[in-house]
């Protein structure tokens, strides 16, 4: 097991700009309305047990925060903390009527391609106050846990979030590059929590080594519709150990879509990293890689006194940037704070599998050109004037030459794969993804904008002269229009009919100047 050919064969197959063989790929229609898979997952015949919406606030300034500065004194996980950090991870916060489907667009807390959100979150807890010990499932609409196992227990008051993938959630749009989304969109969502963590002065450590059908039987998921992806032990300094012998779950859930889909390939993939036990889990651990060396944060941050969940509300994916000269602190914190250590079992501490090539379009003090990020500073890859060239390397988005610059996040999977097997591909994925989120977050709470975006892979990895391969990219900038903050829980602000008719016009309008 643990055999990095198949997730070397998809990545491959799946890569923008080259040859694919065609024969190999699921062949179905992109977007077909009629088949849409269902944004949520609905459980039959399981009454939700709804979280306090009342969350209050942790008070805790965004700028120390993604500056990995919390409270002296951690909070204690009880009821308000755990919905807290939900809502802030996976929560609805607006809503908009669709112009092509019957039901309404719903957008969250963080990032998703396309937004689909294919990733559900579970809790596994014991001994938190106001929460029953067992095994539950958040559902974001209703702001609400479905238990799923009652009186499931450690010896110890603990908390876990298990983060699973449905691929066939993002493969309507994407196929079996769907894959890659799935740890993009966990990896977004974990910035946030890890955000939110730091805010109330909890440790939380990722975890990518797990024994994979323990942990699936222990959520009642199948490990082929729905994947686990990532654990995130919270506020315990101890690695949870899920391997426990625990009976199939006898659930019953509502249909994805009317003709769910799969994908043999990422199926493989996925499968080709499964650890079977312990012993396993412990072995791979031991294999964390020691990186490239993580940046360190530096205060002062932004000036504003904005609180992290506030900056969380108002953060969405900057659809329209113009091509302006931002100040150099958008470049210098925000990119310290993306490229900082994550606490996770892949890497050594201080240490990342990432490393963060650059395009400067418009940045004070930089000239323009392309540039690696190395710790704190840049080096120069290539001078010049790229913003066309950027444009075509983030398949032809303008938004990818609009921006003050725009960051390639990439990982040598020859390092990663070696190191960690078929499970380094995820790491490196979701490593990707944490990058994007805290970059975004860290745009917002400057007052700027930011967004993911996807790309042609090996014209990349040739521009910047790299061994590393490209894992996603984010656009950093200035807005062209500010965004609505989002709504509290069950209450998500829906966006009126002139703020999205005003945003899909300045769309329109900009791609006609282009």
């Amino acid at each position: 097991m643990n055999d990095p050919g198949p997730v070397r064969l998809l990545h491959q197959l799946t890569r923008h700009g080259s040859a694919t063989d065609e024969a190999q790929l699921v062949s179905f229609r992109p977007l077909d309305p009629t088949n849409r898979p269902a944004p949520f997952k609905r459980y039959r015949g399981l009454e939700p047990v709804p979280l306090r919406r009342s969350l209050g606030d942790t008070g805790a300034l965004a700028r120390d925060v993604l500056s990995g500065r919390g409270p002296e004194h951690a909070a204690a996980i009880d009821a308000s903390v755990l919905g807290r950090l939900l809502f802030f991870t996976a929560g609805v916060t607006r809503t908009s009527s669709s112009p092509i489907f019957d039901t309404p667009t719903y957008f969250r807390t963080a990032m998703s391609a396309g937004n689909l959100h294919p990733v559900e979150v579970y809790v596994l807890c014991s001994g938190l106050d106001g929460i029953p010990d067992g095994v539950h499932h958040f559902d974001p609409q209703a702001f609400a846990l479905n238990t799923l196992r009652s009186g499931w227990s450690v010896d110890h008051t603990s908390c876990t979030f298990v983060f699973t993938g449905i691929p066939w959630r993002t493969g309507w749009k994407y196929g079996e590059r769907g894959f890659r989304h799935l740890y993009w969109d966990a990896g977004t969502m974990l910035a946030n929590l890890l955000a939110m963590c730091t805010a109330h002065g909890l440790e939380a450590r990722v975890l990518t080594g797990f024994v994979d059908d323990d942990v699936a039987r222990l959520v009642g998921v199948d490990g082929e519709t729905e994947l686990p992806l990532a654990l995130v032990s919270i506020g315990e300094r101890s690695t949870p150990d899920l391997h426990v012998q625990t009976p199939p779950l006898d659930l019953d859930v509502e249909p994805l879509s009317p003709r769910p889909i799969t994908f043999p390939l990422v199926t493989q993939a996925q499968r080709a990293g499964v650890l079977p036990d312990t012993a396993s889990v412990v072995d791979w651990r031991r294999h964390a890689v020691q990186g490239k060396a993580a940046s360190t944060v530096e205060l002062p941050g932004p000036e504003s006194d904005e609180t992290i969940e506030a900056v969380i509300l108002r953060r969405g994916s900057t659809r329209i940037m113009r091509p302006e000269t931002a100040p150099s602190s958008l470049l210098s914190w925000a990119m310290a704070v993306a490229a900082s250590a994550v606490p996770a079992d892949f890497v050594q501490p201080g240490t990342t599998l990432l490393e963060h090539d650059l395009v400067v379009h418009g940045i004070e003090a930089v000239d323009p050109g392309a540039y690696r990020w190395r710790t704190k500073d840049l080096e120069l890859v290539r001078p010049g004037e790229f913003r066309p060239l950027t444009t075509q390397l983030c398949l032809d988005q303008p938004l990818g030459g609009d921006a003050a610059y725009t960051v390639f996040h990439c990982a040598d999977l020859d390092v990663a794969l070696g190191a960690l097997g078929a499970r380094g591909y995820r790491a490196a994925q979701l490593e990707a993804g944490i990058a994007s989120g805290r970059l975004s977050l860290a745009a917002f709470a400057l007052g700027f904008g930011a967004t993911g975006l996807t790309f042609f892979d090996e014209p990349v990895r040739r521009f910047f002269a790299t061994n590393a391969s490209c894992m996603l990219v984010t656009a950093v900038g200035v807005p062209d229009y500010r965004n609505a903050p989002g709504g509290p829980p069950g209450a998500a602000r829906e966006l009126t009919h002139y703020e999205d008719l005003m945003q899909r016009l300045s769309l329109h309008l900009h791609r006609r100047r282009r």
